[in-house]
């Protein structure tokens, strides 16, 4: 690897460390100046069509100024995306400027850093409203909040019968209050995976994201409902983070109503997907530990969800976004079920 790298980028290496990875390979490549990711993926055309628009999108943001984010790195004959074969297969190949910061996850952070959070998300996005991709738009799957159904087929594989159902209680939810009104909702390319694990803070408290390849044409509120499902673990008030978030973002991309009017069960859905994909990794590969590193993290944010009442929730967005509440509402079907 490490002469493969120094032939494909000239690269003079000092050290090289292999990283976790979910579905992909990654190593830390160090030189006696800079830090990079080196990306390798198994060949298929789907993966190198979605590979190269994410670079394109990442290549996008830094023209229009956007900071903090991974920087394509061109190989020797210019290209950004090379399939070379390694170790006798076909591989895509990548790579990117390293970020240096501390995981969200690794913190115990401050009302000024959920508010950093919402800010550097809001222009990201602003500037994301702008690109388009066919290869994005085109990607359907089950870690977009809006197909949440393609996760029914992994709620069997929690093994916990009252996980379980807690899981169909969400997603009936989802059918009955998210769905209708999913065609109204503004769409975008976002980055779709806002984690704890993916977002960073250098020592001024200034906000960076790291991989970006979850990108989906989605719709807008789902950013914003995924970063406050993981900013929200292990607190006791999800809501308080939730709101703190919310307030910054809105504050320079404003929300509208109706995406206000569901992101508690946005937030919900989030939740389901990593607990469906957590049962579903480890009965495939119980050793692949990056693959359910949040899921004791997720259950217990999903069950503290079910102790809020939805139109409480809705409530606290609409103050903290300045959207008062009506005076009069219908409750929903699902108020009075778990509250």
């Amino acid at each position: 690897m490490i002469k493969l790298i120094q032939n494909e980028f000239a690269l003079n290496l000092v050290e090289i460390k292999k990283l976790n990875g979910y579905d992909n390979e990654n190593y830390h490549v160090k030189t006696d100046i800079d830090s990079y990711i080196f990306k390798t993926y198994h060949y298929s055309q789907n993966i190198f069509a979605l590979v190269e628009a994410e670079n394109k999108a990442l290549l996008f943001l830094k023209e229009k100024g956007q900071k903090n984010i991974p920087e394509p790195f061109p190989f020797i004959d210019g290209s950004f995306v090379k399939i070379i074969e390694i170790k006798g297969r076909k591989t895509i190949c990548r790579l990117l400027s390293f970020l240096e910061g501390e995981f969200l996850g690794e913190l115990n952070p401050t009302n000024k850093l959920f508010r950093s959070i919402g800010a550097f998300l809001a222009k990201m996005d602003l500037i994301l409203l702008k690109f388009d991709s066919y290869t994005i738009k085109a990607r359907q799957w089950d870690w977009d909040i809006q197909y949440l159904n393609l996760n029914k087929q992994y709620i069997q594989d929690i093994t916990n019968a009252r996980d379980r159902s807690t899981v169909q209680y969400f997603f009936q939810q989802f059918e009955e209050n998210v769905t209708p009104v999913l065609p109204d909702l503004r769409k975008s390319i976002i980055h779709n995976d806002a984690n704890e694990w993916n977002i960073l803070f250098n020592g001024g408290g200034q906000t960076g994201i790291i991989d970006f390849g979850d990108l989906a044409y989605s719709s807008l509120i789902n950013e914003l409902a995924i970063a406050i499902s993981y900013a929200s673990f292990d607190h006791k008030e999800p809501l308080e983070v939730a709101v703190t978030i919310l307030e910054s973002y809105h504050s320079i991309l404003p929300l509208e109503e109706k995406e206000l009017s569901i992101l508690y069960y946005l937030i919900a859905s989030r939740l389901c997907i990593s607990v469906c994909n957590s049962a579903h990794s480890k009965k495939e590969n119980e050793e692949n530990e990056y693959a359910f590193v949040s899921e004791n993290s997720a259950w217990k944010l999903l069950y503290r969800l079910l102790s809020i009442n939805p139109i409480e929730a809705e409530n606290c967005f609409r103050k903290s976004s300045w959207l008062s509440s009506p005076s009069t509402r219908i409750a929903r079907k699902s108020i009075g079920a778990k509250t």
